[in-house]
């Protein structure tokens, strides 16, 4: 008996499959490459971002800002965010990032996304176009931003279409007729409208009151007034709550002391005008608070209760009695700023108050424009951390002791408009390898070092020169 074995094939779809660290995948969609070529289309990219994105390199998920599923190569995010501005950057860097932000229209071929969850468009220059509303279609988003992105117009309340958000950024000059449909974003996190113009939304705490799962409420430069007189007690699990730069004055509000989980408060810019209320040392949870440019009067010592914090910026309030000695007990304290407060206190003295706890941790003093007098001394090299020193616009005098140059972390450094006098040399600053921005002028200072020295610091802002 002769059997006979027939071989039948079938054509089928080719799927890129491959294996990296024992997970499978694919590479992206061909309807999805096509969609995100069509958005690429009528975007204006200066800075050549999107380079990757060609048609001779037909796998998506290697583009630049693409990310896939791994099993079934969908596009799970889109990210083309700018990165936000560096703290201390050049001319040149600065006009780069500006020239590297996209401009031009949203394609809605982004629609063809359908199991895109993430979608960053942030800190853009997307000029007279506005946010388009069919992105309340796109039923998988979890994470949109669109903030400062220069968009124009109304905030489309389509986006309440999108059920299964959980963190929605529209910080921007942008206009809002309406709330109402933030109460059906049930699942919302993170909420960010700094520079909404809420002034004609008399009923905003009570929209926001229907987000009982926000962690991030950031309502700074909002045009607001006066703060509500409901109790924001149904913010159980908020985290971090920023209303600075707004128009509240008087006391700050007692409301505020129910938000038992709260890590970040920031109501700096404000006008609040009272002594520091006690409920808010009992916010043992509190990890930054900024209350920095208010008319903030009385004692500050009830702060050093606060064994939680990180981050304490009081600068430019009216404070008296000088820094209290219960800042010594902060010793999870990283940054302090009392820029502008009249302390009328020796350096030695408000060194001194850190205890070693603390002289271990802290990475930032800020102490310009506080009236303080007296020499720097030894006690400086305790803070092996710090990387900011902001001493100008005092009456410091003295020497420049060598201790300085035990501070190998130290990044800026800024003792203009005092009383130094004496050398500094070559010992100061040879360990200083971090060092970007230095300035002593306006001091009686002189810079002795070898004619082959080269400084370790990027920017000398004038001191005498002897070689």
């Amino acid at each position: 008996m002769r059997i006979v074995v027939a071989f039948v094939f079938i054509p089928i779809a080719t799927i890129k499959i491959g294996f990296c660290k024992g997970i499978s995948f694919v590479g992206c969609l061909q309807s999805e490459r096509l969609a995100l070529l069509r958005f690429k289309q009528d975007l204006i990219d200066p800075a050549n971002r999107l380079v990757s994105w060609t048609s001779d390199h037909g796998d998506c998920c290697t583009w630049s800002g693409i990310v896939c599923d791994n099993l079934t190569g969908h596009v799970l995010e889109l990210s083309l965010r700018t990165p936000p501005r560096k703290e201390v950057v050049s001319p040149a860097e600065n006009d780069a990032r500006q020239r590297s932000k996209l401009h031009g229209k949203i394609n809605p071929s982004l629609l063809d996304l359908k199991h895109l969850r993430s979608l960053d468009l942030s800190n853009h220059n997307f000029e007279e176009v506005e946010i388009p509303r069919f992105l309340g279609s796109m039923q998988n988003l979890r994470y949109l931003n669109l903030s400062l992105s220069s968009f124009q117009g109304m905030i489309p309340p389509q986006l309440g279409n999108l059920s299964h958000l959980q963190y929605l950024g529209l910080g921007g000059m942008l206009d809002v007729k309406s709330l109402w449909w933030l109460s059906r974003l049930s699942l919302l996190k993170h909420l960010e409208l700094d520079g909404v113009d809420l002034s004609n939304s008399s009923y905003w705490l009570q929209v926001i009151h229907t987000l009982p799962s926000l962690v991030v409420l950031k309502l700074s430069y909002c045009n607001l007034h006066h703060f509500p007189p409901q109790p924001i007690a149904s913010f159980s699990s908020l985290a971090s709550l920023d209303q600075s730069e707004n128009y509240f004055e008087g006391s700050i509000p007692d409301g505020l002391q129910n938000l038992t989980s709260i890590r970040h408060i920031d109501l700096s810019e404000n006008e609040f005008n009272s002594s520091m209320p006690n409920w808010l040392y009992r916010l043992r949870n509190l990890e930054e608070l900024f209350l920095s440019d208010n008319r903030l009067q009385g004692s500050m010592d009830g702060l050093g209760n606060l064994s939680s914090i990180k981050v304490l910026d009081l600068s430019q309030n009216n404070f008296e009695g000088g820094m209290p000695v219960s800042f010594g007990r902060l010793c999870n304290l990283r940054s302090i700023s009392l820029s502008g407060i009249i302390l009328n206190q020796e350096i030695s003295q408000v060194l001194n108050i850190f205890s070693k706890c603390v002289a271990e941790v802290v990475e930032s003093l800020d102490f310009r424009l506080t009236n303080l007098f007296g020499a720097l001394n030894n006690q400086l090299g305790l803070f092996k951390n710090l990387k900011s020193l902001l001493l100008d616009y005092n009456s410091i005098s003295g020497p420049i002791p060598r201790s300085l140059g035990q501070l190998s972390s130290l990044e800026i450094l800024l003792l203009t408009n005092n009383q130094f006098n004496g050398t500094l040399s070559e010992i100061h600053f040879n360990n200083l390898t971090r060092l970007t921005v230095f300035g002593a002028s306006r001091n009686s200072l002189m810079l002795k070092v070898g004619p082959q020295w080269r400084p370790p610091f990027k920017l000398l802002i004038h001191v005498r020169s002897a070689v």
